[in-house]
């Protein structure tokens, strides 16, 4: 890796075999120099500590067993990103909280290999207590984790450090393991030093990024909140902080596109970013999020209830579900998702027994009540004018939408005006319609559609194109239910965009989408 016939990259052509005194050495120095110098990368002293942790011990009593922690104790631990993977997992249950409050039977067969070497890892670090989210968060129907599932922002933002078994794909597999051994040539010359030729095996996108545990839904979030974080991989060992990323090889990766999630305090390397820069970040965000997968779709709204959050404080906006509001266009934006080019449908997640436990469900005009990709109708920025009044506030007050299940479903109040023509066009011809569950059965007829109008598009300076023949942005809806008062409520069928002449102007009215 030479920048110029002077310069030769120093680090290891063999890396320290995983778990021994060198690779964990090593791994530590990463933490100090971080601890030292990074101004910013420090956990966030602001939040509680999580409601429960797993003590390690001592060298003198070495008994791992879980503790209730106090809100009012400031405790240095670190935090676990793993996949569940199928079968059997090691939980934590109401019948077995005793038990595992006084020990945690480590030495079992039945203990994962990820969570054993989760332990190793941590007591290396100099840590005593570690946080893994299936033994701390108590499980199954009379568990707490709709309770602790909202304070994972708290749980990652405020750990001393996460370390992410990226190599991993499931509970029984470890990441401690022998690795992928690197290839490479020595050279010697006439002095007793000796160069080597190595392979390159840098690659964070391809062993992080790509690698089985980022596919997990919950993990993005993981890694944006978390202030600092080592991910085991098949080839080596990676570091990631508000300073970058670093190589086990002793490479040091700085992209600025990869930076925006590990950035410690996500999302405030955006602030230098115009509004249409930011919004275009956020919903390649969202594209990204709904492509990941989750053993439980319910937890689809709350594994990235932390991140929205933030990414509301950082546009000023209200907003929740996977939509904005900042009292301009934000929110008639954002309501147009659409299926992903990949999916042949997008299908409700059945949302009955959360419903049933919180209190609420999620609503149609909302990408997260479906399991399925999603895209945005490609709009050009500054280039639409919008309808502002279309659509309604749909929360009340600053933050009201956030993803809390102890808020009710929020409704759309919106104008919607029917169709007047079938809206398919030749082609060539300005006109689409992306239907949520594209050729599915059950989808009335166009007749019972209407549409919310949400903008048009912008005609240029001394242009002149009438009503019918310019562009229209909008939602299509239809007939859901009768509700109380014989009110009819309105789900979304899809999005579109074409001539006005389809759509008419007679019966105009302000409907409820649930």
């Amino acid at each position: 890796m030479a920048s110029n016939s002077n310069h030769i990259q120093i680090g290891f052509p063999s890396l320290p075999a995983p778990a021994s005194t060198t690779h964990f050495a090593f791994l530590t120095e990463w933490l100090n120099d971080c601890d030292e110098n990074h101004r910013g990368c420090d956990p966030v002293k602001k939040y509680p500590p999580p409601t429960r942790l797993i003590d390690l011990g001592s060298p003198d009593a070495p008994v791992v067993r879980l503790i209730q922690t106090t809100t009012t104790e400031t405790v240095k631990y670190i935090a676990l990103s793993h996949p569940w993977g199928q079968g059997h997992s090691f939980c934590t249950f109401p019948h077995n909280l005793a038990q595992h409050k006084a020990a945690i039977p480590v030495r079992s067969p039945n203990f994962p290999d990820t969570f054993r070497d989760a332990i190793a890892a941590t007591r290396a670090l100099g840590v005593r207590y570690l946080w893994i989210d299936s033994i701390c968060i108590i499980q199954g129907p009379d568990g707490d984790f709709e309770k602790e599932a909202k304070r994972m922002e708290d749980v990652f933002s405020a750990a001393y450090c996460v370390i992410a078994a990226s190599s991993a794909r499931g509970q029984r597999d470890g990441f401690l393991r022998t690795r992928k051994e690197r290839q490479f040539l020595q050279l010697r010359g006439e002095s007793s030093s000796s160069l080597y030729v190595c392979r390159f095996i840098d690659n964070f996108a391809e062993h992080v990024l790509n690698g089985p545990l980022s596919k997990r839904g919950w993990v993005l979030q993981e890694r944006a909140l978390a202030r600092r974080t080592i991910y085991f991989t098949d080839w080596q060992t990676y570091w990631e902080c508000g300073c970058g990323v670093r190589c086990e090889t002793l490479t040091k990766i700085d992209n600025k596109l990869v930076s925006f999630l590990g950035d410690p305090s996500f999302p405030s390397k955006l602030s230098s970013f115009d509004r249409g820069e930011r919004i275009r970040f956020y919903e390649d965000l969202y594209r990204q999020y709904s492509r990941l997968n989750f053993t439980r779709l319910t937890d689809r709204p709350v594994a990235i209830a932390g991140l929205e959050q933030r990414m509301i404080n950082n546009l000023k906006a209200k907003g929740g579900y996977g939509v904005f509001h900042d009292g301009g266009s934000l929110l008639s934006r954002s309501l147009l998702w659409r299926r992903g080019a990949e999916a042949s449908t997008l299908n409700r997640v059945d949302f009955s027994k959360a419903k049933q436990k919180e209190g609420k469900s999620l609503p149609s005009w909302s990408w997260m009540a479906y399991d399925g990709a999603i895209d945005y109708l490609d709009l050009p920025l500054g280039g639409v004018d919008w309808r502002n009044d279309a659509v309604l506030d749909p929360f009340c007050s600053p933050g009201s939408g956030r993803n809390d299940p102890s808020n009710e479903t929020a409704v759309l109040k919106a104008m919607a005006r029917p169709f007047v023509f079938e809206p398919v066009g030749e082609p060539g011809e300005s006109v689409d319609v992306i239907l949520d569950a594209g050729n599915a059965q059950g989808v009335t007829g166009w007749e019972g559609w209407k549409a919310v109008v949400v903008g048009t598009r912008r005609i240029a300076k001394g242009e002149i194109v009438p009503v019918e023949h310019r562009t229209h942005y909008l939602l299509i809806i239809t007939a859901l239910t009768e509700g109380v008062g014989h009110e009819t409520i309105y789900q979304r069928i899809g999005v579109g965009y074409m001539p006005g002449g389809f759509l008419g102007e007679e019966g105009v009215q302000r409907v409820t989408v649930g």
